[in-house]
């Protein structure tokens, strides 16, 4: 984890101040912030550091095979159980097990989990015997879970139980001083991992990057560096089209004359002015659509934003566009 933004600071001092005991950890943030990184980073400051760290996704898998998943299965259980083994508590016993995406385990889950938690033992699926483990639990999630347990779909026992010790894991969008930091970490990783040298990015390409919303956090801006490091030059810089390839603001045409409004004029006067000048409503809407995106240098949240809509909206008339 790299950072030294605030909010990243103030996170990673939770982690660390809990790190030392056996308390159960709920991260809460958006999907892409690195939960599963606050995770590692948990374990490998713990005591617990030489032990195993396994993780799971428990929106991955299917109702009826996560709990074999996490408990284990008994030969015979069910259809396909054609030999015993064991689930992940029982591989990370003495160790610590991440549940990301806690928020959709079934009512069975919650029940076993539940157990887990308070009496240490659970039963493997298809099996009476009870086992007990030691394991510290870190579970992640990005939904509400007090919405989740007024509705009826989470169990308020183990919400209390699992929100000992919460740590909110910030957006990126509130760590812009930690971006070129992971930009020069993602750009190590993949200029390897395709072996090619990338030496950075341009100044334009890293105030476009600054200024982002980062819906998707820092997954989505590993992935942005991973498709600029393919796209940069060998040696050279990764520049801003190859960061956000699908913003293109073709330049007006020559029969496109220029739509010069004065800013003193209301409204309604405006609009008469360009009816005046027989403005189609379709040049008008291209032309706004054009400036928008240009003053958000390219960032689409943005640029939404200044339109009064939301992004997927803008989105759909620059395809039609």
């Amino acid at each position: 984890m790299v950072g030294d933004s605030e909010a990243f600071r103030q996170s990673c001092d939770l982690i660390r101040r809990g790190a030392k005991s056996t308390v159960t950890v709920l991260l809460l943030g958006e999907t892409g912030v690195g939960k599963e990184m606050f995770a590692r980073g948990l374990h490998s400051v713990s005591n617990r550091a030489d032990k195993p760290f396994l993780a799971i996704n428990c929106a991955a898998l299917p109702e009826q095979l996560l709990e074999s998943e996490l408990f284990g299965v008994e030969k015979g259980a069910f259809t396909g159980a054609h030999v015993s083994r064991p689930g992940r508590f029982e591989r990370a016993d003495g160790g610590t097990l991440f549940l990301d995406e806690v928020g959709e385990l079934s009512f069975s889950a919650q029940a076993k989990l539940l157990r887990v938690l308070q009496e240490g033992e659970f039963e493997r699926v298809g099996d009476t015997r009870v086992r007990t483990v030691d394991v510290r639990l870190v579970a992640a999630t990005n939904v509400d879970l007090q919405e989740a347990v007024r509705t009826g779909h989470f169990r308020a026992d183990l919400y209390y139980r699992l929100n000992i010790y919460p740590v909110r894991v910030p957006p990126l969008r509130e760590r812009v001083e930690d971006i070129p930091y992971l930009i020069k970490r993602f750009i190590v990783k993949h200029s390897v991992r395709h072996d090619k040298e990338v030496r950075g990015v341009t100044p334009e390409a890293m105030q476009a990057l600054q200024e982002y919303n980062w819906p998707g956090n820092i997954r989505e801006l590993e992935n942005m560096i991973e498709r600029g490091v393919i796209l940069a030059q060998h040696h050279g810089m990764i520049e801003l089209a190859d960061l956000f390839p699908s913003i293109t603001i073709a330049p007006p045409s020559e029969s496109m004359a220029p739509i010069c409004v004065d800013s003193s004029l209301s409204l309604e006067k405006m609009v008469n002015l360009l009816i005046d000048r027989n403005t189609s409503l379709e040049e008008l809407e291209n032309r706004l659509l054009d400036a928008a995106v240009a003053r958000s240098r390219g960032n689409l949240s943005c640029a939404a934003r200044l339109l009064g809509m939301t992004r997927p909206q803008l989105a759909y008339r620059l395809k039609k566009k």
